[in-house]
């Protein structure tokens, strides 16, 4: 029987994203940052399944928020080719701790500049790519 306290299970709630100065996109909806591992698959002789090995990776994510202002859509507009540093963090205060990590190099895939829908709140998402990541805090 699993001995597992649900009251650790970490809630989203308390999920945040800042920029490169500390500022918080605190209306943040959805986050996702992933490394997405490049396999080559082999066939070897007498082995019914294919046996895989790791060549590489990619580092990338989405990003989903309420618009409150055009803050990141200008920043993107001012230079498409800019690498900023990002930290998403976790921080469910009834987790034993938190966990952080320090997305660098992030450059994001386009710019939504402008889209709404009547009756309904503007919501953007954006994907982004990075370079490295670092973890600066976890749970243990």
């Amino acid at each position: 029987m699993p001995n597992v306290d649900v009251n650790k299970i970490i809630n989203g709630l308390y999920g945040y994203v800042y920029d490169e100065n500390g500022r918080e996109l605190d209306t943040t909806q959805e986050f996702e940052f992933k490394d997405e591992f490049e396999k080559v698959e082999f066939k070897l002789p007498g082995e019914f399944h294919s046996k895989h090995k790791v060549m590489g990776g990619k580092l990338t994510g989405k990003v989903k928020f309420l618009k409150v202002d055009s803050r990141l859509q200008k920043k993107i507009a001012d230079n498409p080719a800019a690498k900023f540093n990002y930290i998403g963090k976790l921080a469910d205060p009834n987790s034993d701790g938190q966990e952080a990590i320090l997305m660098r190099g992030v450059s994001f895939d386009s710019n939504p500049i402008m889209a709404y829908k009547l009756g309904e709140s503007v919501e953007i998402d954006i994907n982004f790519t990075a370079d490295s990541y670092e973890y600066q805090d976890t749970i243990e």
